[in-house]
């Protein structure tokens, strides 16, 4: 049996269902193996990097490794920037590409490329492979090193003649059952308990994407200690923001009243959980955050404490036991004081949906961004999962997209490219075929990465695309209006029919303008349609984002 076919089988066994490619001479052997490994799904792309964001999501959803594939020379060299996301992510990838035959290493072979070194830095392992006989065991090993202590992606370089030689099939041992280990010792979190006990109703709580893995305890959490809620942007979606303790977003297009309380000197324990404390969730580190203030760092990964902000105390391991046994040395939750219930009923009221009196409103000649993302949370069905794309919606969906019980909320914001939603939302969709996946992405992000609807359309994928077409880079449009008061014309375009582009490939799509176009009856029939429905939403793009923060640690930098 050929050494390929052997190695897929082998992580087939470990767990892996689904790869995520395009085929190329140099991987053509892979291809034809999973022919006979019904095990694992091929999924054909159109771009490589789609390829390794799609890989992500699937994975960072389920938490088992999927395969992302690319070729010798550029399809390696595509894969490299989703492979970063992965990493940044802490999200288990198995990256396999391909390499020119053994005997031509090094004379000049087209697209020879020398990839385990560009991935080093990038993985949690980069190894090439060049024994016919390793390779099933390198591939397990690969499999092992991602899902083992924090996940992360791994890369194996293959050349073609070592993936077709034939070699003998043996088990391999595997040791899959090593994870993240909860460390955590019962003293730690007791002393936090008590520094808590001692700080009573004095404390906030900021969620990362991190405690997302532990929704019902934080949430429990929080209605024990009575304490106010914000979330990261990435973390959105870890807390109701319906609930009478949310603030809402602190970071990044973060929610004034979040950024307000948490900077203020009403509370003097802060209580992190699941988050790396990165420049998007903390306001460009501001200090604001934790002067005067004791902060509770509660995450999996040891490696992101002190980085921005000096600690108090420290718990790294498993949230969820964390939390558990945290709520358990609480105790019971007291009754709630009078004048407490009323400032809790206050911040509902004030966290209720309502426009900016100064914001430009839709009119029926000209839909407005902020009223189009807003109208889209409000009729999303049950349950919807949004994927929300980088550039200026992202802050619009940050700000303006209610998290009700049962959604869920994705952006790649650290390290995810434009058009990395559109792709995301597949994988999302495939991880959870069940679940209503709304994907809002931009023209300039479709113009990157907007061919993967067809990938949607071939593989019967159900997906809501929902594209805001504002014919401009919008981002770095007012971005640069903001920081330099001028902007070159080529951030704005000539503005093109996506709807009809769509159609074009057979898809089901529809031209939004006005607000009332989108209703809860014509989302949850969008939803179900068994196919991709792309929404193009035409808006004029003038309206100022919710970057003010962003804005402002720009004109700071120095290059």
């Amino acid at each position: 049996m050929r050494a390929i076919e052997v190695g897929l089988r082998e992580v087939a066994q470990c767990g892996v269902t689904h790869a995520f490619g395009i085929p190329a001479g140099s991987i053509n052997a892979i291809y034809d193996a999973l022919l006979d490994i019904p095990e694992i799904k091929s999924l054909i792309v159109k771009h490589e990097a789609s390829a390794g964001y799609i890989a992500a999501a699937y994975s960072r959803v389920t938490g088992r490794p999927s395969l992302a594939i690319g070729s010798s020379g550029p399809g390696a060299t595509n894969l490299l920037t989703a492979c970063a996301n992965a990493f940044t992510e802490k999200t288990p990838v198995l990256f396999i590409t391909g390499a020119v035959p053994t005997p031509i290493l090094g004379k000049g072979g087209a697209q020879e490329l020398l990839a385990t070194p560009l991935f080093k830095s990038i993985t949690k392992s980069s190894v090439a492979v060049h024994n016919p006989s390793d390779v099933p065991g390198a591939l397990v090993r690969a499999y092992e090193t991602a899902v083992s202590g924090i996940p992360g992606p791994v890369h194996v370089e293959l050349p073609i003649n070592v993936q077709m030689a034939e070699i003998n099939s043996h088990p391999i041992v595997k040791n899959t059952s090593e994870k993240i280990q909860t460390q955590f010792k019962l003293s730690e979190v007791e002393e936090i308990t008590q520094i808590i006990q001692q700080s009573g109703q004095r404390g906030a709580i900021l969620l990362g994407y991190g405690a997302k893995s532990a929704k019902r305890l934080a949430l429990e959490l929080a209605e024990r200690l009575q304490w106010m809620v914000a979330t990261t942007p990435r973390g959105k979606g870890g807390f109701p923001e319906t609930h009478p303790l949310s603030l809402g977003v602190y970071g990044l297009a973060g929610h004034e009243r979040a950024i307000m309380y948490l900077h203020s000197k009403e509370w003097d324990v802060l209580l992190v959980i699941g988050s790396s404390l990165g420049e998007s969730g903390t306001c460009n580190w501001d200090e604001q955050l934790v002067n005067e203030k004791r902060l509770i760092h509660i995450d999996y990964d040891a490696k992101v404490f002190g980085r921005g902000f000096t600690p108090y105390r420290t718990i790294s391991g498993h949230i969820e036991p964390i939390l558990s046994l945290l709520i358990e040395k609480l105790g019971a939750r007291p009754p709630l004081a009078t004048t407490f219930t009323q400032e809790i009923a206050a911040a509902a009221e004030e966290m209720s949906p309502s426009f900016d009196e100064g914001s430009p409103k839709s009119t029926e000649d000209s839909l407005k961004t902020r009223d189009i993302i807003r109208r889209i949370g409000e009729c999303a069905p049950e349950g919807t999962k949004f994927y929300v794309d980088i550039g200026e919606l992202m802050t619009y969906a940050i700000q303006e997209l209610t998290m009700k019980p049962g959604f869920d909320f994705d952006i790649n914001i650290h390290f995810g490219g434009m058009g990395s939603g559109i792709t995301s939302s597949i994988g999302a969709k495939l991880a959870e075929p069940e679940r209503p996946v709304v994907c809002i992405t931009g023209d300039g992000c479709f113009f990157m990465h907007g061919m993967e609807i067809l990938t949607a359309k071939e593989a019967k994928i159900p997906l809501l695309f929902i594209v805001v077409n504002n014919a401009r880079l919008g981002m770095v449009y007012h971005g640069h209006m903001l920081q330099y008061q001028r902007c070159p014309s080529e951030f704005s375009q000539e503005r093109i029919n996506l709807a009809e582009v769509a159609r074009s490939l057979g898809i089901e799509a529809h031209q939004v303008s006005r607000i009332s176009d989108i209703t809860k009856e014509q989302m949850l029939q969008w939803t179900q349609r068994g196919m991709p429905v792309f929404i193009e939403v035409v808006v004029d793009g003038n309206e100022i984002p919710p970057m003010g923060e962003r804005v402002k640690f720009l004109q700071g930098a120095t290059y």
